[in-house]
């Protein structure tokens, strides 16, 4: 039982302070209604982030109306975005058909979501909340004075059961949305502003006989039915064990993800509350049924375990609400399709967002949905932590149009897509429409990229798109990765375990080291150069012009340019962390993130890291876990993640008189080949004698790996390996790392050398013994300047696997080391000045 004292005492009492409190917030409730009785039940209906997908919406109304009929009395609720980035039908419309839609459905009312927002707050106050016939609740919205500009809360009252309906809206707006649209407005805790409401509620003495709260904000995983959600976001942590013990059930959204379960009610021992969030695009309806406690027991029970209703399940129920509904959907989908069936390109093969394994797997070697695919429209991986097929295409199709209709300037052009904008995927199978397969229309084009932003292009430095891809990783507290794409003239390198803004290392523009100091111009959507989803350095960029066209504009001219188009599985991108290998006599390279979660990917098996004449080293590429001595995650690929670590043995020979810093092309294959192809430089120390059964010249021992028996092929090394036409002075001599391409203050002999990062710093504490002999160590990304600490390997790791990628000068080779991170970090000193 739990115990509401303060409320139980306004219960039933009529008090002038809470009518006129509510008559001003336009939520009067009815003078002389009849409390709930005891042993009455309501069920709760919600869903939520709608984004006018009238395509479900009969689905959705025949749901509805089935659960109305079994119950004794019932209320509907959305948690937000209703409009907004929606599909093609309603989004060609202004999104009106939706919300007459949803009129006619009976929603009693809904949490303003970040979405409501995408067209201003004008539009939001003077077209969306008068044509709403259910009120459009935020309690954490104010203006520059602290005042609220949106209804904090609606008292809904049917069959006597008065139910207090509380609304926010999720703080990442402010990164989700075109800060010009948001211009003067704070959005505060949404957990702080629901408790305000219900303290307000009781001072104000205002009758009300159960509480729901409408978050527009949840969880970052799903859950099974019953169990609780993943979740790496701790506002979600805060709603579910810091909402008022006041609040009855709480409904989510603005994630897409699903649950439906009970948790304990902060401070009441043995107590739950449901906690409901339903996917998006009406693929279910969620439900809770409660039950008042009898007597004095002023509680609701759950009597009926909150549950999530597929709308695509059998569903027969027929009543004016479907027909209506039915009938308004129809009518937008109909006309939207005139202008929708336009063929506007061609595609060879599905190209998508990235689907996570609640999706999807690898199947016979291929990424696979794990349901068949039913709504094309609304269905969509839409796992934003991961690049994609689909975002490398709209990336490649930004700089594509700025360069194709002569805007692009001297500058290098680099496509930029953050993974929120990609809100559908291209199929090639037929659609509904009957288009025929590998056909793209007018409106599956603007399905992926509906929010009519503008192209925008503005001129940043080496230095500042360095920054931009460390604002991948969110500034708050949860750290989040949104992986925005890159075009394709982009590859780069970084370590997830690092320290926030020392994560990238490598930037390559054309397969050449990015320069700090160039200018080079970015063309993305124009929210981004706002500041929308986080993108801080890109406010500040020099020249942004408008490009004169839509994002969506721009797309379909890339698709009517580019026919029969293939998904791109390439990763231009990849996670390496150095690690202790399985032994004293070894190093590992741990890569991971090289392969596509796009559907018809292909499944990555084994990576290849070749040396060159220093040998080639092989892993299997699969799951692994997290190092156990890491205090938190350290790869993109933990928790159950995928990746290769490569193991790099001291069993080489290598030359007595080779240089102690020596660079060492290194080619990282994955199979089967994507596409990938990520270079970066590192430098191998080079410490002790002469191992055993090698000559000085190192002549004796071939390199591990090495198909061919011939003994006597050339060593590995030395200056006839290092210092000729392979490896010697024209590509990899002081002048390629030390001058014209480096640097010499940043990769020359000053950075690189005996003095800095020779025998003195890295050679007795990295060497062998006098067992050991000449050993070579892998320039890493450990603890020490400015990178942090270094995982070590895994134990028990299983199942390692390999890509498709050539990841060119990666590392070099042989030794068990203590791994110091000569190379990546004097790279980072190079490239990380800013």
């Amino acid at each position: 039982m739990r115990v509401h004292l303060a409320r139980r005492a306004v219960r039933g009492a009529t008090v002038g302070l809470g009518a006129a409190a509510l008559a001003a917030s336009g939520a009067l409730v009815p003078l002389g209604a009849v409390a709930a009785e005891p042993g009455q039940q309501i069920t709760l209906m919600g869903f939520n982030d709608f984004h006018g997908a009238l395509g479900g919406a009969s689905a959705l109304a025949c749901q509805v109306e089935t659960v109305r009929a079994e119950s004794e009395t019932s209320f509907l609720f959305s948690a937000g975005d209703n409009v907004g980035g929606s599909a093609f039908e309603s989004a060609v419309q202004n999104d009106e058909p939706t919300i007459d839609v949803l009129n006619a459905l009976g929603v009693d009312a809904s949490a303003i979501g970040n979405h409501e927002y995408d067209q201003g707050q004008d539009d939001l106050f003077d077209r969306i909340e008068p044509r709403t016939d259910f009120p459009d609740l935020a309690a954490n919205v104010y203006d520059a004075e602290g005042n609220r500009v949106h209804d904090a809360y609606k008292i809904v009252e049917r069959d006597g059961v008065k139910v207090a309906v509380i609304g926010a809206v999720t703080t990442k707006t402010v990164g989700k949305v075109s800060p010009a649209a948001i211009e003067g407005l704070d959005f505060g805790d949404p957990v702080d502003a629901v408790n305000d409401v219900v303290d307000e509620l009781e001072a104000e003495g205002v009758e009300y006989d159960a509480a729901i709260a409408l978050y527009h904000e949840g969880a970052s995983g799903n859950g099974e039915p019953g169990a609780a959600p993943s979740n790496s976001d701790p506002i979600f942590d805060r709603i579910v064990s810091e909402t008022d013990p006041e609040v009855d059930a709480i409904f989510n959204g603005d994630s897409h993800r699903t649950y439906a379960y009970e948790a304990a009610v902060p401070g009441q021992d043995g107590e739950t509350r449901p906690i409901i969030q339903t996917g998006a695009s009406a693929a279910n309806l969620g439900t809770v049924t409660l039950e008042r406690g009898a007597g004095d027991d002023t509680d609701w029970d759950v009597v009926t375990a909150p549950e999530l209703r597929p709308t695509d399940a059998e569903c027969t129920t027929s009543t004016d609400v479907t027909e209506d509904v039915t009938s308004i959907a129809k009518t937008a989908i109909d006309e939207a399709a005139v202008v929708g069936a336009e063929p506007v390109g061609s595609l060879t093969g599905d190209i998508t967002t990235s689907w996570d394994d609640t999706k999807a797997s690898y199947v016979d070697g291929v990424r696979t949905a794990s349901a068949p695919i039913e709504n094309q429209a609304t269905t969509k991986g839409d796992n934003r932590t991961r690049h994609s097929a689909a975002g490398n295409m709209l990336a490649d199709s930004m700089k594509w149009y700025l360069e194709d209709s002569g805007k692009a300037g001297e500058n290098e052009v680099i496509g930029w897509m953050n993974p929120g904008g990609i809100r559908a995927e291209l199929w090639n199978a037929e659609s509904p429409t009957g288009e025929g397969d590998g056909v793209i229309t007018y409106a599956e084009a603007n399905n992926m990229v509906p929010f009519g932003n503008t192209l925008n292009s503005g001129e940043v430095t080496g230095a500042q798109f360095l920054q931009m891809l460390e604002e991948q990783w969110n500034r708050d507290d949860s750290g989040a990765f949104l992986a925005f794409s890159v075009s394709e003239n982009i590859e780069y390198a970084y370590d997830s375990s690092a320290p926030l803004d020392e994560r990238v290392f490598d930037v390559r523009v054309n397969g050449d080291p990015i320069d700090p100091d160039a200018t080079y111009t970015i063309v993305t959507a124009s929210f981004l150069f706002e500041g929308g989803d986080g993108m801080e350095t890109l406010a500040s960029a020099e020249n942004v012009q408008d490009a004169g066209v839509l994002d969506r504009d721009a797309f379909t001219e890339y698709l009517r340019a580019n026919p029969e188009l293939e998904p791109d599985y390439s990763q231009r991108q990849i996670d390496v962390q150095f690690v202790e290998g399985d032994d004293e006599n070894s190093s590992a390279l741990r890569l991971s993130g090289l392969e596509s979660q796009s559907l018809g990917a292909p499944e990555i098996t084994s990576v290849t890291v070749d040396a060159g004449e220093y040998g080639t080293f092989e892993a299997p590429y699969g799951s692994t876990e997290p190092a156990a001595e890491a205090e938190e995650p350290v790869t993109m690929a933990a928790e159950g993640g995928l990746a290769a670590e490569v193991t790099l043995t001291d069993l080489y020979c290598v030359p007595t008189d080779t240089p102690e810093s020596t660079v060492v092309p290194v080619t990282i294959t994955a199979v089967p080949e994507t596409g990938t192809e990520i270079v970066f430089d590192t430098v191998v120390e080079i410490t002790g004698g002469t191992p055993e059964g090698c000559d000085d010249d190192g002549s004796t021992t071939p390199p591990p790996g090495d198909d061919d028996e011939d003994d006597t092929s050339p060593p590995p090394g030395g200056g006839g390996d290092q210092g000729s036409d392979d490896q010697g002075s024209d590509d990899q001599s002081s002048d390629d790392q030390g001058s014209d391409d480096q640097g010499s203050g940043d990769q020359g002999s000053d950075d690189q050398g005996s003095g800095d990062q020779g025998s003195d710093d890295q050679g007795t504490s990295t060497g062998g013994s006098a067992g050991a002999g000449t050993s070579t160590g892998v320039g890493s990304s450990t603890a020490g300047d400015p990178v942090g600490g270094a995982p070590t390997t895994a134990d028990g790791r299983s199942d390692l696997a390999r890509t498709g990628t050539n990841a060119g000068i990666l590392a070099a080779i042989a030794g068990a080391l203590t791994l110091t991170g000569a190379g990546a970090i004097a790279l980072r000193h190079r490239i990380g000045r800013r």
